[in-house]
């Protein structure tokens, strides 16, 4: 049994849950800058109150991952990414804290919705710089992250962050579209006819450049051609699929089309860096650790995992359908 290749496949789930479970909630915070109807900002924070808590445990169970069974590559990429891993967390506590401070005041709500909106911002533009260092290379030193903390500023990484910033505005007006009625779904559908092709032209031209500032990046093209042609083709025709259904009779096809672009692009990357942990730099199983560190791993993702999931699928139903127009707690 392939022991680092479990524990990397699970890392790897743990970060795409978080990615489309926690993407349209910071989509929904970046887009509470924009509503000066506070009856609008106070539907949009109610949509997400009840499954917004829970998100951030995918990342934690993806670091912990990395941590026990990919040390090495820990010891590598946590250097190289101190600065916006340092100012993301500090955006998610920022986040956290503005979050209860509307909920729980009506003085000073809008400066508190301003605060959580930029929280949710920083936030994405900071894993989006984390997604383009990886894609442009990290200095390695043998066992030992080579570079400069600020290598990841480059203008390719802050293209990047401006393509998930993007594609989680496209997943939060997604699901305001699913959540929301009258006022805030018009508001939704005004955000999507936007933000969708801004998306699907970032992602574009994110893709093109990182042929041009990874080589490695093109060799993976060329030896997967079919495949990420494949992927390509069909990100771009659900793009235009979910553009399409906007304001169309299913509440919630833009969003689940917008989960699926975001699935795509992942597994794009996946198929492009694939079999290094730190990309084009080391493979999953020269950063491995010991058998028992993989076992242990696993049978801890075994244990937490179903109960995550359960907890989850719970509040998804328990929450179902659109949110009311006076809140939840009415």
């Amino acid at each position: 049994m392939d022991l680092p290749l479990l524990s990397a496949l699970f890392a790897a789930f743990a970060l795409l849950l978080y990615v489309v479970l926690d993407g349209f909630d910071l989509g929904v915070g970046a887009l509470l800058l924009l509503p000066s109807d506070e009856r609008v900002r106070d539907r949009m924070v109610d949509s997400v109150v009840p499954i917004w808590d829970g998100n951030e445990t995918w990342l934690i169970m993806a670091g912990v991952t990395l941590l026990a069974a990919f040390p090495v590559a820990y010891g590598i990429l946590l250097p190289a990414f101190y600065l916006p891993l340092i100012v993301m967390l500090l955006a998610l506590g920022l986040r956290g804290v503005s979050f209860e401070f509307r909920m729980q005041t009506e003085r000073m709500r809008r400066a508190w919705d301003i605060a959580f909106s930029l929280g949710s911002i920083v936030a994405a533009l900071m894993q989006g710089l984390i997604v383009g260092g990886l894609i442009q290379g990290i200095a390695v030193d043998g066992e030992h992250f080579g570079g400069s903390v600020f290598d990841v500023f480059r203008p390719f990484c802050l293209l990047v962050s401006l393509a998930v910033l993007s594609g989680y505005v496209v997943l939060g007006a997604g699901w305001l579209h699913l959540k929301g009625t009258a006022a805030l779904r018009a508001f939704a559908e005004r955000i999507l006819h936007t933000a969708v092709p801004a998306y699907l032209g970032l992602a574009s031209v994110s893709t093109a450049a990182a042929t041009l500032v990874q080589p490695q990046m093109l060799a993976a093209w060329s030896a997967h051609m079919t495949l990420l042609s494949a992927i390509a083709l069909l990100f771009l025709l659900l793009a235009i699929t979910l553009w399409r259904a906007i304001g169309g009779r299913s509440d919630g096809r833009p969003l689940f089309l917008g989960l699926a672009l975001f699935v795509l692009g992942i597994a794009g990357l996946g198929v492009a860096v694939f079999p290094d942990i730190v990309p084009y730099r080391l493979s999953l199983w020269d950063a491995a650790s010991s058998s028992q560190s993989q076992v242990f791993v696993l049978l801890g993702a075994a244990i937490v995992t179903p109960i995550v999931l359960s907890y989850s699928a719970f509040a998804y139903y328990v929450f179902r359908g659109k949110t009311p127009e006076q809140g939840w707690e009415i």
